[in-house]
């Protein structure tokens, strides 16, 4: 499922605060273990090609040991297995084992280091990375995140890769830093180097107001270094704003008429809010979307409706429905959620609609 506003949050891996260690035998053996367990299904309908669904079983688990001078070492392991298919292969994409987080990290006042495999959540900087990266607050109302990565991998319920992939043949680097000059405004300015792929270079501003009201406007481009191909950009603009239990948004996404966004989501992407989205990335793609999501005691009701005009006078159109319900009364951190896309595009036979169900529980 796409990252966005509207996504019914999953229940992935707890982070709990260890004590610190007075040895290293005390840094293991005060540890914590943390950790999802889910049942997920995922079936699509297909308008021309064969239809196909399959269902996994999913675990997740962390192990941290607890804070010794600063440092502190990390292990996680994402596993999914399957439970049925409906054809042969359907489910090799959610089945699979791969070591995501085994780490190094070290934490001091106003500065920070992680080496190692680790998750990252940056702007064009997503999922797992075998990465070093170095982060300090000791500037006033100041975050810094600067990193170098030389590979990747996803890990995700539908999107289970075995392995980490070399980021082109000398990884990638990258700056990120978020300023808040005021309160409810980040400003963050980021760059990202890929050699001899490309120089990306962005500036987003969310500004999030007590009354509910929020805004963004984010803008990047890609240097592309690839012969033949074109560079990069991409504008996003969206409104919001939360009345009660009710919160409504309006979005525009444009990209470069040749280029796309020019590789800017090679190392992983947060901009587009539509569970498939096929086309927001594309050349000469104009996205708008509409959304509402209602909270009503345990359940969470959304309702995300997008169109995208692309190259070559093509039109791609998604309605995404979402259901969430907090299942406390059974388990304390259980929950089932329910994600249902229908996609419409100008060639009736790559129109298809997608289900996915996901009983999960954390400890």
């Amino acid at each position: 499922m796409k990252k966005s506003y509207l996504g019914v949050a999953i229940l992935s891996l707890l982070g709990i605060q260890s004590a610190q260690a007075d040895s290293l035998s005390d840094a293991f053996k005060n540890g914590t273990v943390s950790g999802d367990l889910n049942l997920f299904y995922k079936g699509i309908d297909n308008r021309s090609a064969a239809d196909s669904g399959y269902g996994t079983g999913f675990l997740g688990l962390k192990y941290k040991t607890a804070p010794l001078n600063g440092l502190q070492l990390g292990l996680a392991v994402r596993h999914g297995s399957e439970v049925n298919e409906d054809n042969p292969g359907d489910s090799d994409e959610g089945v699979g084992t791969l070591v995501t987080e085994a780490y190094l990290s070290y934490q001091a006042d106003g500065f920070g280091a992680v080496l190692g495999r680790q998750a990252i959540d940056l702007e064009w900087v997503g999922d797992y990375h075998e990465a070093v990266t170095l982060t300090s607050d000791a500037l006033p109302n100041t975050e810094l995140t600067a990193g170098y990565s030389r590979s990747l991998a996803v890990a995700d319920e539908d999107d289970l890769q075995h392995s980490f992939s070399d980021i082109g043949d000398d990884g990638a680097w990258f700056l990120d830093a978020k300023v808040m000059p005021a309160e409810g405004l980040v400003l963050n300015p980021y760059y990202i180097h890929e050699d001899e792929v490309f120089d990306g270079l962005g500036l987003k501003a969310d500004y999030e107001h007590a009354s509910g009201l929020g805004v963004t406007a984010h803008y990047a481009t890609s240097d592309v270094d690839v012969a033949g191909e074109s560079d990069g950009a991409i504008l996003h603009l969206e409104l919001r704003g939360t009345l009660g239990g009710l919160t409504l948004a309006a979005g525009y996404i444009d990209t470069d008429k040749q280029g796309g966004v020019g590789h800017l989501d090679d190392l992983g992407e947060n901009i587009n809010p539509l569970e498939e989205g096929n086309q927001v990335y594309g050349a000469d793609a104009q996205t708008w979307y509409l959304g509402a999501e209602y909270s009503m005691g345990r359940a969470t009701l959304g309702l995300l409706v997008g169109n995208s005009d692309y190259a070559g006078n093509s039109e791609e159109r998604e309605i995404d429905l979402t259901l969430g319900y907090d299942l406390a009364d059974i388990a304390e951190n259980l929950s089932v959620n329910l994600v249902y896309a229908d996609i419409d595009t100008n060639a009736s036979s790559d129109d298809y609609e997608k289900l996915t169900l996901m009983l999960s529980y954390g400890f």
